[in-house]
């Protein structure tokens, strides 16, 4: 141990600068300070790394959609254009019963958009495939007329009544014969259609005429009936009884100008004795014959406005013709007043007549204008039925006039065709439609492999575990004393269940654990130099013992002398990998120091390797975990570390057990080693935590087992082990973390 510098004296922990603080966060805090943020980068480094499981799920989702759309059926697809013109009907010969068939029938765009339904009703479709010559053709199928026909389509053109119907199926022969089909029994529905319908207007409009006939001959029976029950109207719808009575009216007038005659005779031969009653007229009488002609207009004029005028009565002009003609008759009484000289005559005897006859007329005149007024109900009801029969037998000519045009229509829509078809037909299918096989497949690999990393992104995105450096050293806060790769297990790095980068003293591997230690180096200048080093991990399974076994060798090498200590006395291992030549249970080692048995000298083992002593935990049966707190350790760490330039110490885990955070205050540092993807950030906090409150010194983190992005790690590129370096290497199993097994 010569040259070996003096030990400086009792070590104390560095002041905890992180620890209170962080405990004092708040928990929403910590939980967010604990995430780790995921970037662009780390999924890009998931698919590379998960490329296998890309590969797992995209070629068995590519392979089985490729062979399905490879075994899809192919479909032809038939077409054709078919013209609907509705019929041109006169709206008031469609109408002529005012029922819905003639409106629908001369309704061109209702017509057009009703049979472009037709073409894809279900009833049509079966009766399609039920026809005799089709349905031996379609018996393999259930159910002909949904399978065969749910690809039909119907497309109008533009804004015409041209449309072109289209078919798909398995068979290009089928299809063209089931659309032919199709289109001719429909052709065949329409003009049945307008036929049923012309028929059932020509019906309704017939029905319509005898209705009128029949209801003509009622008016007839009924006009008969009146008749015959009154005497007082005849055939031809007059009043006889008002006929009768004109011709008393004009007796009466009659009579009375003759006795007016006689009477102005005989008043002339009174005033005019001496001449003959015959002679030349005087101014006397010709006046008196003047007044009473106008006394007999004012009579007529008043009679007439008796029966015109309704308030008679009270009417100005009556009251005015009553005037003039009392007027007119005072005056006769005047003129035949004047006394006259006058023999008896026949001439007397006469007038006597004359005026019993016109009193006689006129009782008969009063007795005929009752009878006038009688008769007057049964007049009125007979000119109203000879009035609605006219004009029934106006309706009768007219709705024969219009059967007979329409008559002369029917026959020119049925010779029409509703249903044009172009002459070429259907033309028979020639190349499948569907599928577009290089089109399905595209889109299967497409989606196969973004299912794949889909799943992989899906996966990084739960994925919470501390896979890159980075993340430890933002997470933490402690500073990143190296990286080390991922190594594989060969025969050359194989040692004792550990893996021995000085196999291959030129690999990247081997320098990572030279990088650990010149990280050590630049810790140690800022502050007081670390010789006693504890290296701890969270939990088991960080590869912590594999760091301290390499390191110890990286600081040999160097030209320190090196002592590396197994302190885990719940797992020890590094006796395996350093011990060869006596059995494991017959070594002594620490425990036995710690006891007072031996001497530390006795239990210190030197190795194969210049530099490096190793002295192995001994058999920690029946010592209690305890020991490792005692005042004996630490004064063997202080005479150690007086002997010594580098004490590593292979120490337990620190989280749910006690034994580091004892061992932690006894030692200059402690180097806390991460397994990249063992742990989610929350669970290293907690591990700095603990060490922390316990007051233990921790120099940095070590990030060991990283896979990704190890090319940013190395300046000439990264292959694992040294590359041609292990050529002569043969690997015996898969690769796994550094210190996996043991650590």
């Amino acid at each position: 141990m010569d040259g070996i510098p003096a030990h400086r004296g009792t070590t104390t922990p560095a002041p905890i600068r992180q620890g209170r603080d962080a405990l004092a966060l708040e928990p929403h805090a910590q939980h967010h300070a604990h995430v780790v943020p995921k970037t662009t980068g780390d999924y890009i480094s998931a698919l590379r790394r998960r490329i296998w499981m890309v590969l797992s799920v995209a070629v068995p989702i590519a392979v089985g959609g490729s062979i399905l759309v490879l075994k899809m059926p192919a479909v032809y697809m038939a077409k054709a254009e078919v013209e609907i013109r509705p019929p041109e009907i006169d709206p008031h010969l469609s109408t002529l019963v005012g029922r819905d068939v003639g409106r629908e029938t001369g309704s061109g765009s209702q017509f057009v958009a009703n049979h472009q339904v037709w073409l894809k009703s279900a009833w049509l479709a079966q009766a399609v495939v039920t026809d005799p010559a089709i349905s031996p053709l379609v018996s393999h199928v259930a159910n002909p007329a949904f399978d065969l026909f749910k690809s039909l389509a119907v497309l109008q053109i533009g804004k015409s009544t041209t449309f072109q119907v289209t078919l798909e199926g398995t068979d290009p022969v089928l299809t063209k014969t089931l659309l032919e089909q199709l289109l001719a029994e429909f052709r065949k529905r329409t003009r049945d259609e307008i036929s049923d319908k012309l028929a059932a207007v020509k019906s309704y409009a017939q029905q319509d005429l005898v209705k009128l006939r029949d209801s003509q001959k009622q008016l007839e029976d009924e006009i008969v009936g009146t008749l015959q029950k009154t005497k007082l109207i005849s055939a031809t719808g007059r009043s006889l009884a008002e006929e009768r009575y004109v011709m008393s009216s004009n007796m009466i007038a009659q009579k009375q100008s003759r006795l007016g005659e006689v009477a102005y005779q005989l008043q002339l031969a009174k005033l005019f004795p001496k001449f003959d009653m015959d002679g030349g007229g005087s101014p006397r009488l010709e006046k008196l014959a003047q007044l009473e002609a106008q006394a007999r207009r004012y009579r007529y004029l008043l009679e007439d406005a008796r029966h015109n005028v309704r308030q008679f009565n009270s009417d100005r002009s009556v009251r005015r013709l009553a005037e003039l003609l009392d007027e007119t008759l005072d005056e006769i009484e005047t003129l035949r007043n004047v006394k006259t000289e006058m023999a008896s005559t026949p001439t007397d005897l006469i007038v006597e007549e004359f005026k019993r006859e016109v009193e006689a007329e006129r009782d008969e005149h009063e007795k005929l204008l009752g009878e006038m007024q009688e008769a007057v109900p049964d007049l009125q009801k007979v000119q109203m039925l000879f009035a609605d029969r006219a004009e029934r037998a106006k309706q009768v000519a007219r709705m024969q006039e219009r059967i007979t045009e329409f008559e002369i229509l029917e026959q020119s829509l049925l010779a029409g065709d509703p249903v044009r078809i172009p002459r070429e037909g259907v033309a028979e299918p020639t190349a499948p439609v569907k599928p577009n096989r290089p089109l399905f497949i595209a889109l299967v690999l497409f989606l196969s492999l973004g299912t794949g990393v889909g799943l992989v992104c899906l996966l990084e995105h739960v994925d919470r575990t501390v896979r890159v450096p980075e993340h430890v050293t933002h997470g933490l806060g402690l500073p990143l004393l190296g990286v080390v790769p991922r190594m594989r297990r060969t025969a050359l790095t194989q040692r004792g269940g550990h893996l021995w980068a000085r196999a291959l003293p030129n690999s990247l591997e081997a320098d990572a654990y030279r990088n650990i230690r010149a990280g050590l180096l630049g810790v140690g200048d800022r502050r007081d130099p670390i010789v006693t080093l504890l290296v701890t991990s969270a939990q088991i399974g960080e590869g912590k013992s594999t760091t301290s076994l390499n390191l110890a060798a990286a600081c040999a090498s160097a030209g320190e002398r090196t002592l590396l200590i197994d302190v885990d006395l719940r797992r020890p291992s590094l006796a395996e990998a350093l011990i060869d030549d006596e059995p494991l249970e017959d070594v002594h080692g620490l425990v036995d120091v710690l006891r007072g048995d031996l001497p530390w000298n006795s239990t210190v083992r030197p190795t194969d390797l210049a530099n490096l002593d190793f002295m192995p935990a001994g058999d920690p049966r029946d010592v209690p975990i305890e020991i490792l707190g005692t005042l004996e350790l630490k004064e063997l760490l202080l005479e150690l570390a007086g002997c010594y330039d580098r004490v590593i110490l292979d120490g337990p885990a620190v989280l749910g057990l006690a034994d580091c955070r004892v061992l932690g205050r006894l030692v200059d540092a402690a180097v806390v080693v991460v397994r990249s993807g063992s742990h989610e950030l929350m669970t290293l906090h907690r591990a700095k935590s603990m060490l922390e409150m316990s007051r233990v010194s921790i120099a940095g983190v070590v990030f060991n087992g990283l896979t990704d992005a190890m090319d940013d790690w190395a300046s000439y590129g990264y292959e694992p082990m040294g590359g041609l370096a292990l050529g002569s290497a043969v690997e015996s199993r898969e690769a796994e973390p550094a210190g996996a097994a043991q650590g």
